[in-house]
């Protein structure tokens, strides 16, 4: 069901499960017990952001209009209603993350501000053990569009259930290498 998860939410789609009641008009217990430890997994696996606690830059941001803006602080303050934006007609940017201490990361989810519709049609993600030298993560995958929300396994398998250690970080590059317009992201989250 994990595996299922990343590769319908995970892919910009929708998670539907057939849980029927059965004939006494009652979800049946195992049912819950399942959909009880997949609540649990998702939890522990996707539940602590640790982009929250990163310093967050990019290298072009769109100047603020009216009374809003487009830092990239909005790209972690769990705000809908905003987003960063790189310039009217620039169709390529970089996002950076980095923390004073290691993180283990597994996991970075993405989510367009898709109001103003789908954009991004190509991604990287690459990480850093020290700050200064990148290696390019989720090579196995497709990074292209991103939509409503995509979480990508730095490993690049969603079979993989990831108990093993992850990547000790402390630094990560997100590159937007080609986007129908100006990008607009809503969301970054790194578990």
């Amino acid at each position: 069901l994990f595996k299922m998860y990343l590769e319908t939410v995970g892919r910009n789609a929708t998670f539907l499960l057939n849980l029927p009641p059965n004939r006494a008009g009652r979800i049946d217990e195992s049912l819950v017990t399942i959909m009880e430890d997949l609540g649990k997994l998702l939890d522990q696996r996707l539940g602590t952001d640790l982009a929250k606690t990163a310093k967050v830059t990019t290298d072009c941001t769109r100047e603020a209009m009216g009374k809003g803006n487009y830092d990239a602080k909005n790209l972690t303050d769990g705000n809908k209603d905003t987003y960063w934006a790189a310039p009217d007609g620039k169709t390529s940017a970089v996002i950076e993350l980095s923390w004073d201490t290691p993180q283990t990361v597994r996991y970075v989810s993405l989510m367009e501000y898709i109001k103003l519709g789908q954009r991004v049609r190509s991604f990287t993600i690459e990480t850093s053990d020290d700050g200064t030298t990148f290696t390019p993560r989720a090579t196995n995958i497709q990074t292209t569009t991103i939509g409503y929300k995509r979480i990508v396994p730095l490993n690049g398998f969603t079979a993989k259930s990831y108990e093993g250690d992850g990547y000790k970080v402390k630094a990560m590059r997100i590159t937007i290498n080609d986007s129908k317009a100006c990008p607009l992201i809503q969301s970054l989250s790194v578990f």
